[in-house]
């Protein structure tokens, strides 16, 4: 892997003049990236942070500064997209990342699914597995037959004996334990969840279960766990089912209470604006996770029509900011632009209007934009990046050497506003 020069001693020179302000002292916190790749706009892989937005940002960079530095604080990330978030290969990227070079190797996986039960792919750093039978609807669905919130799916039962089991990787080098879970999801008869996770064992022995009861919360604020120890694998299950009682499962948050950035992501296949704006319960669920910043990748279904209209994309943008806002009226946007692609065998033109939107929505919410489309060379950039194995063949979704490097350049473009935050606090 290689790192430009630039780079490299802006690094230096910015950790060097941050250390006596108790900033980070002499610590490469940038990801590795391959720049190599001629089809790729390196110097477009920054974050534009618009001047009125960067009171909005600076207590987020603050206690970013406090995680490095004094291990203290929290940053909760949601990233929210389609296709290019399910699969998880974007988001996680970002996600080890922050892992690996901020929280030390320690982190929570956050939002968890069981994407099996709902007939569709998910992340491949964890696994699900579970018993009984189970119904599902999705934001996709015009009239999903259930109420939705921040998975943007929900898996339902009323099988006596159902569950879920969710085991976290543990082959990363990433320590990936929870100690708190938030179940998300509600009943329509009283039945209500628990957790059941392998009790340690002693001198190679194998152990018992133990079994956790919700130690506070309910339909509206989600079913809290405190887990006697951290455990990468626990299950679901749920009292009270059977005789037309349901549950339904909307997600499990899982939080290891620790200092540090935790990255929650939620894609759905397909999904647009309009999409996520059908999530009734979506407040509901973000009162689990409180996001301080926010990642939008919205916006390539949407504009994957010839029929696309600037203003309707901008106004529906808008009323899911304004539904986030009313969780976390700090809470700091940025607007992920659409990457280039085609649409009936040619070069999507309405990819340009949508980067346009979004620079009209973050200067209005005072949030920023990370350019993927300027970061992909602009108009018929997907071609160049096809031949380069960046991209499918369908011109619209990466490979996944295409994700981990445009995880890599977003998370980058993150820290590079932190070395910025840093240079300003040693000038004043």
């Amino acid at each position: 892997m290689k790192m430009s020069r630039d780079i490299y001693g802006l690094i230096i020179a910015v950790s060097l003049a941050c250390g006596a302000h108790g900033t980070a002292q002499a610590r490469d916190l940038y990801a590795r990236v391959d720049s190599s790749y001629r089809c790729v706009a390196y110097n477009e892989a920054g974050l534009h942070v618009f001047r009125s937005s960067k009171k909005v940002f600076s207590p987020v960079l603050k206690t970013l500064n406090n995680i490095i530095t004094k291990n203290r604080g929290r940053i909760n990330i949601w990233h929210v997209g389609g296709s290019h978030v399910q699969a998880g290969m974007f988001s996680h990227r970002v996600r080890r990342n922050f892992a690996n070079n901020v929280n030390g190797g320690v982190a929570s996986r956050a939002l968890l699914f069981p994407f099996k039960l709902a007939g569709t792919n998910g992340p491949s750093d964890y696994k699900t597995s579970s018993t009984g039978s189970w119904s599902k609807a999705k934001c996709l669905e015009q009239s999903p037959s259930y109420s939705l919130g921040m998975s943007g799916f929900v898996a339902v039962t009323s099988s006596p004996g159902a569950s879920i089991t969710f085991s976290l990787s543990t082959s990363d080098g990433i320590d990936w334990s929870t100690s708190l879970v938030t179940v998300l999801g509600r009943s329509n008869g009283g039945a209500v969840p628990y957790i059941v996770i392998g009790q340690r064992g002693t001198d190679g022995e194998e152990g018992t279960e133990t079994t956790v009861e919700a130690s506070q919360g309910d339909d509206s604020n989600g079913f809290y766990f405190e887990l006697p120890y951290p455990v990468t694998e626990f299950t679901v299950k749920f009292h009270g089912l059977g005789g037309g009682t349901r549950f339904e499962f909307r997600g499990a948050v899982a939080m290891n209470g620790l200092a540090g950035v935790s990255y929650f992501a939620s894609g759905v296949n397909g999904a647009a604006t309009s999409s996520w704006l059908r999530c009734s319960l979506l407040e509901q669920d973000l009162k689990a996770a409180r996001p301080d910043v926010v990642v939008f990748g919205i916006g390539i279904n949407d504009a994957h029509t010839p029929n696309f209209n600037r203003a309707r994309f901008k106004s529906k943008y808008q009323e899911l900011v304004d539904r986030i806002k009313s969780v976390n009226p700090d809470c700091f946007f940025i607007f992920v632009t659409n990457n280039d692609c085609y649409l009936r065998g040619n070069v999507n033109p309405n990819t340009r209007n949508v980067e346009k939107v979004f620079i009209e929505l973050a200067l209005d919410n005072d949030g920023a934009v990370w350019d993927q489309y300027r970061v992909m060379g602009g108009y018929g950039g997907s071609k160049k990046w096809v031949a380069a194995g960046l991209m499918q063949s369908d011109h619209i979704h990466l490979t996944r050497a295409g994700y981990q490097l445009v995880g890599d350049l977003l998370y980058n473009a993150i820290i590079g506003e932190y070395y910025k935050w840093c240079e300003q606090v040693r000038q004043h």
